[in-house]
C-alpha cells in the first residue's frame, strides 16, 4: 500500500532567493531532545543558509517512519537506529549517513511506591512500540535488575505523551522516557528505577537515515544537510539560552529546571562530538536484533553506512570552521 504523508511547510529565515533553495521532505520520529539541534538549526534558518527549503514533519513511530522513506513521501529522516537497521536487514533501501546519539538515553521510571525490582514484578511498563528504541531499553532496563519482560506486562502506548498520560491516570506503573519529562517526573514524585545511559556505553539511538536512491541521485543535497545538522548542534551546544528557548518551544514546555536539566544531560553525556555513525554500536545493536530477526548476525555494520557526505566535509575542514 502506498504511504502518503502530507509535509507541512517549516518556517526559517531566508538566506537566499525562495526559488534557488532545494526543496527537501525530513521527518522526524519523537517530540525528544535528540531531534532539539535540528529543530534549532531550522529556527536559526541554517538549512536556507546551506541552501534547503525543508519541510520538516512529525511521523510517529521508527517503523511507519521508515516505511515513508523507503515509499518516497520523506527525503530524509531522522529515526531510531532500530528500526532503521531492522528494514535495511530485511532488504529495505536504507542507509544511515549520520548520527545525533551514540547512546541510549532513556530511563525506566515507576510510581513512588515501587522501590526495587522485585516491586516491579508483575506491574505494567508502557514504550512507544515492539522493535522500537524504547523496547530495546526496557530490555536493558530490566536485565539490569534481573528480569525480562515476561516478568512484566509489556503495553506498546505509544509516543511519549500518550506513556505519560497512561502512567497519570494509573494505567501503567511504569515507562520509559526521556529527559526532561523524566526530571519532570522525578520532581512530582515518581523515582527513576534505571536510566539506561549509565548501563549502556554504546547503544546508538537516532540516526540520520536516507536511501541508497536518494543518496545516489542528491549526494550535494545530503551534504548541505548535514552541515546545517552540525551546525546547529555546535550552535545548540555554544547557546544555552537560545537553545532552552528552541527547546521549550519545540517540547511545549515552560523553560525551567527540567529543560536546563535537559540541555545539560544531552549536551555533556548524549550528543555526539560529530556526526558520524558508531560502527561497534550498530554491530552491538544488529547482535540485539539476532535474537529475533536472525538475518542480522550475518550484516556487516559497514554495510549499513555511509559516511561520503561526511567524509567529503571533513576533507574540506567544514567541521573546523565551526570551532
Amino acid at each position: 500500500m502506498a504511504f502518503t504523508i502530507g509535509l507541512a511547510a517549516a518556517t526559517a529565515s531566508p538566506a537566499m532567493a525562495e526559488d534557488e533553495a532545494v526543496k527537501v521532505n525530513v521527518a522526524y520520529d519523537g517530540f525528544t531532545m535528540t531531534t532539539a539541534p535540528m529543530q534549532y538549526a531550522l529556527a536559526k534558518g541554517l538549512f536556507k543558509k546551506h541552501g534547503l527549503d525543508v519541510n520538516l514533519v512529525y511521523v510517529e513511530g521508527g517503523s511507519v517512519l521508515t516505511q515513508a522513506l523507503v515509499g518516497g513521501s520523506i527525503d530524509i529522516a531522522q529515526n531510531g537506529y532500530t528500526p532503521s537497521i531492522a528494514a535495511a536487514v530485511a532488504g529495505a533501501d536504507v542507509v544511515i549517513i549520520g548520527s545525533m546519539a551514540n547512546k541510549l538515553p532513556f530511563q525506566l521510571v515507576v510510581d513512588a511506591s515501587i522501590q526495587n525490582a522485585e516491586q516491579l514484578r508483575g506491574k505494567s511498563i508502557a514504550i512507544s512500540k515492539f522493535g522500537s528504541s524504547t523496547d530495546t531499553a526496557a530490555k536493558f532496563a530490566l536485565k539490569s535488575l534481573g528480569l525480562t519482560q515476561n516478568d512484566v506486562n509489556i503495553l506498546q502506548l505509544g509516543g511519549e505523551g500518550t506513556r505519560a498520560a497512561a502512567f497519570e491516570t494509573k494505567q501503567v506503573q511504569g515507562l520509559m522516557v526521556q529527559y526532561p519529562r523524566t526530571q519532570e517526573m522525578v520532581d512530582e514524585g515518581s523515582k527513576l528505577l534505571v536510566d539506561v545511559t549509565d548501563i549502556v556505553k554504546d547503544y546508538p539511538n537516532t540516526a540520520y537515515v536516507t536511501s541508497k536512491t536518494y543518496l545516489a541521485e542528491h549526494p550535494d543535497v545530503v551534504k548541505r544537510f548535514l552541515m546545517a545538522v552540525g551546525e546547529g548542534l555546535r550552535g545548540f551546544k555554544a547557546n544555552p539560552q537560545d537553545a532552552m528557548e528552541v527547546t521549550s518551544s519545540f517540547l511545549k514546555m515552560k523553560e525551567g529546571p527540567a529543560v536546563e536539566q535537559a540541555f545539560r544531560f544531552y549536551s555533556e553525556r548524549v550528543y555526539p562530538a560529530d556526526l558520524r555513525p558508531s560502527i561497534p554500536g550498530i554491530a552491538t545493536v544488529l547482535t540485539e536484533l539476532s535474537n529475533t530477526l536472525p538475518a542480522a548476525a550475518s550484516i556487516k555494520p559497514e554495510s549499513l553506512v555511509d559516511t561520503g557526505a561526511l567524509d567529503a566535509l571533513e576533507k574540506d575542514g567544514f567541521f573546523e570552521t565551526l570551532n
